[in-house]
């Protein structure tokens, strides 16, 4: 007989689905300045708290795949982190630059709108994932990832709503929500080797560091500056005192 899931554990994947299902009344609520703080929150996390564990996670890689003589396994959770952050900078400039042409047809446009948000969502379900199946099961470094994450994909919430408007509105948030829970489902159900797991962790980084640049670097007279400084230094410093 398979043993029920643990709903307590569904908390935190709640709250990431949620923020997707009401992104659109929390941005008309808040103020910009909001947003470049969330941005700040999320990239102190990677700094200061994911960093380090990628340092660790990388170690366990090396050991864990010890017997298999793979090439480079030193630097594969940081070549991960790299192609997290090609993979979403390419699916920004793919938005960008396909804005740009006039005569896009619709089913160009709508191919980009899938891949866009498929993309995202690809994104949400494994930020999910590492929530249950990540280095540490501990309460406190859980809630940690679920503000950090939470205030992130608020920030990509209000991006993709930008981006492509009544379609995200009518099926893109749905997707979003629905493929965090399917990250919880799946962690819940299945578990995967420590070197996958610390490879996820690496995308995931990378993934992080790009999306909070998009949301404040490119939109030059939105971003906010000390918002985002002050997200971050606070943060940091209650990483710091909790770690």
């Amino acid at each position: 007989m398979t043993p029920p899931l643990p709903i307590s554990s569904l908390a935190g994947p709640l709250v990431l689905a949620a923020i997707f299902l009401v992104g659109g009344v929390v941005h008309a609520a808040s103020p910009r300045v909001a947003l470049s703080l969330g941005a700040g929150v999320s990239t102190a996390y990677v700094f200061v708290y994911m960093l380090p564990e990628l340092s660790e996670a990388g170690a366990a890689f090396v050991a864990a795949t010890a017997d298999r003589a793979l090439p480079l396994a030193r630097l594969r959770v940081y070549g991960a982190a790299l192609v997290g952050f090609l993979v979403f900078y390419g699916l920004q400039n793919m938005v960008a630059s396909s804005g740009e042409r006039e005569r896009q047809g619709e089913a160009d446009r709508e191919l980009v709108e899938v891949v866009h948000i498929g993309g995202f969502a690809a994104y949400a379900w494994l930020v999910s994932y590492l929530m249950i199946r990540g280095v540490t099961n501990e309460a406190v470094p859980i809630v940690l990832y679920t503000v950090a994450m939470g205030l992130h994909f608020l920030g990509i919430d209000r991006s993709l709503r930008r981006d492509h408007g009544v379609s995200y509105d009518h099926y893109g948030r749905f997707l979003m929500a629905g493929a965090v829970l399917l990250g919880w489902l799946v962690a819940e159900l299945t578990a995967v080797s420590k070197p996958v797991v610390t490879t996820g962790l690496g995308l995931v980084s990378g993934a992080v560091v790009m999306n909070s640049m998009v949301m404040e670097l490119p939109d030059g007279q939105e971003g906010r500056f000390w918002p985002f400084a002050l997200g971050a230094i606070g943060y940091a410093a209650l990483l710091v005192i909790v770690g």
